[in-house]
């Protein structure tokens, strides 16, 4: 075959190849930056800034076509991408909720560092990824159930469904599934009407932590909490210091006016 055939049918080969071979697509892109950039801006930008919200408005501006990217983000085990791809899913919000599927998935994967941001993912889209932050919360896989609630705690008045739930770990045999509802439930810190006679329920929980935690949540509730002071108040004489210490931080954020942080030196020893 002569030399300038043979340059030729190399070079057809080559093209055919490459017709053949998968093409990762660009990267989705607005007014000329790439995604990454906008997110890279978006993270540097000072909260409320009009740089922040230029950098927002052009990620939503991209939408759904930026959900592929955000999840080759999660899965890139750079810290700084992945935790970048859970703020374009926050700044998407329901607009990524084709992503709720791939990220379920991940979020039940053996990548510890990548289930906690895909969780995180889940819990910043919305209300769309609801049924399944509340399947996993249900699971029986101790870890999966705990992602879950973390998200869960995250998403305010969007997690109301989940209260019930959370309502009825504090009766676990479980500990630690005693500590993860009480944590929840002060984070959400929604329907105190119901929430906090529960909590009281665990001051005098076995757990160290359980109760230390219910004081923590119960403070969160503010004065919406003022019925459990005359439970709380005898804490602040309990043996364990923790338990002292946890009891007067949740007494100055219900009472304030009424309850005067003292200092360190004058808490029990």
């Amino acid at each position: 075959m002569p030399k300038r055939r043979i340059v030729s049918f190399l070079c057809t080969c080559a093209f055919a190849v490459a017709l053949a071979a998968p093409v990762r697509s660009a990267e989705p892109a607005f007014h000329h930056k790439s995604l990454t950039r906008w997110l890279a801006l978006y993270g540097t930008a000072k909260p409320g800034s009009a740089a922040e919200t230029e950098a927002r408005s052009a990620i939503q501006s991209i939408g759904t076509n930026a959900v592929p990217e955000l999840i080759r983000m999660l899965n890139s085990g750079e810290i700084h991408r992945q935790q970048s791809a859970v703020n374009g899913f926050g700044i998407l919000g329901s607009l990524a909720a084709p992503a709720i599927p791939t990220l379920t998935n991940l979020m039940a994967g053996t990548n510890q560092v990548v289930t906690i941001f895909a969780a995180n993912s889940l819990g910043e889209i919305g209300t769309p990824a609801l049924p399944a932050l509340l399947n996993a919360l249900t699971n029986h896989d101790y870890n999966l159930a705990t992602l879950a609630a973390l998200a869960l705690g995250d998403m305010g008045t969007n997690a109301a469904p989940a209260i019930p739930v959370f309502l009825q770990d504090l009766g676990s045999r479980n500990h630690f599934a005693r500590e993860r509802a009480v944590d929840a439930l002060g984070n959400l810190r929604l329907q105190p009407e119901v929430v906090v006679p529960a909590l009281t329920n665990l001051l005098g929980d076995q757990s160290l932590a359980a109760r230390c935690l219910t004081l923590n949540s119960l403070g969160r509730f503010q004065a919406a909490a003022r019925d459990a002071v005359p439970l709380i108040m005898p804490l602040l004489q309990d043996p364990e210091i923790d338990v002292r210490i946890s009891a007067t931080n949740a007494l100055c954020e219900i009472a304030p006016e009424a309850f005067k942080r003292p200092s360190a030196s004058a808490l029990p020893n």
